[in-house]
């Protein structure tokens, strides 16, 4: 599974930006507001089968493509949600 090419898709589907590069910033760049803001934590979890911790829920700390790409790899790679316990 390629995170990037997942994200690229689920953040094309959001803002109609085909060309998404992980230097973008999600409200600067692509235009994303608050409710897309939201819809894209949704999304991710959705396509990715995963579940976020409650933590990792404010969409307001993603500033970057790479920032979500990371946050996805935290999950996908083994390193996620039922292991992490504050």
């Amino acid at each position: 599974m390629d995170v990037l090419n997942k994200v690229s898709t689920i953040l094309t589907d959001l803002c109609g930006i085909e060309d998404i590069s992980a230097e973008q910033e999600l409200a600067k760049d692509l235009a994303l507001d608050s409710l897309q803001m939201v819809t894209l934590l949704i999304m991710i979890e959705d396509n990715f089968n995963i579940l976020l911790d409650e933590a990792d829920m404010n969409p307001f700390d993603l500033i970057t493509v790479e920032q979500v790409i990371k946050l996805v790899e935290k999950y996908v790679d083994g390193d996620g949600s039922e292991e992490k316990q504050d």
